[in-house]
């Protein structure tokens, strides 16, 4: 991702596959009997240097802070795709 431009196209996918996080989050509580609403909130970096994204899950009674490169969100080799499954299950594991 570090030589690709930052375009609209960039943009939308990294929504894109943030959405996806949350919604394989959601589903995967649900899934272990937490029928919660999950909320979040993202704080991530802008520029040239992205660096490390926080995406803030929770739950009614629990929070999860999941952190990870904007490499690694985009990423589509399968160190980048394993990183982004684990802090998934780790999501998971802390708020069902």
């Amino acid at each position: 991702m570090e030589n690709r431009q930052f375009t609209i196209e960039v943009a939308l996918e990294f929504h894109r596959r943030t959405a996806a996080i949350i919604a394989a989050v959601q589903a995967g509580m649900w899934n272990n009997g937490v029928h919660d609403l999950l909320g979040y909130a993202t704080d991530f970096a802008v520029g040239e240097a992205r660096g490390r994204q926080t995406l803030v899950l929770k739950s009614r009674s629990r929070s999860s802070y999941m952190r990870l490169q904007w490499e690694s969100i985009l990423g589509d080799g399968a160190a980048d795709r394993q990183l982004v499954d684990d802090a998934i299950q780790s999501a998971i594991n802390e708020l069902a």
